[in-house]
């Protein structure tokens, strides 16, 4: 290996312009400064391959965590869901029940005054109507 007159260090991470002047203060040979580029790129490159791995570690660690995210909000979901399920039936069979009521007592012929000719509808609001 050739000598150089600067630390593998200071090739690095130097500044660009620091780094010219510096090869130009070493009075260094074609090689030499073959040699001292060679360093600093594949230094660089060193570095810019861990910030790339670290990068993509961290970027990991919060799809996971979104992942995670997800599938409680996708649990609290179903559940919202099972419930207004058990809701909505609960309604359905209150509707049928006191559809079956009504129609009972019209057809039982307990219908008070005045209310001939009405009928039971489900209003546009989800409650039950005459029309």
């Amino acid at each position: 290996a050739l000598p150089l007159p600067l630390a593998t260090d200071a090739i690095v991470n130097l500044p660009v312009e620091d780094f010219n002047a510096a090869l130009g203060r070493a009075r260094l040979s074609g090689p030499e400064v073959a040699l001292a580029r060679d360093i600093r790129r594949r230094g660089k490159n060193k570095v810019a391959a861990q910030k790339c791995r670290r990068r993509k570690l961290e970027a990991l660690a919060r799809l996971q965590a979104e992942l995670g995210r997800l599938g409680r909000e996708r649990e609290r979901l179903l559940r919202a869901r099972g419930q207004a399920e058990r809701a909505l039936g609960a309604l359905r069979r209150d509707v049928a029940r006191v559809t079956a009521q009504v129609l009972g007592a019209l057809r039982d012929g307990d219908v008070p005054p005045g209310a001939e000719g009405f009928g039971v509808c489900l209003a546009p609001e989800g409650g039950l109507g005459l029309d």
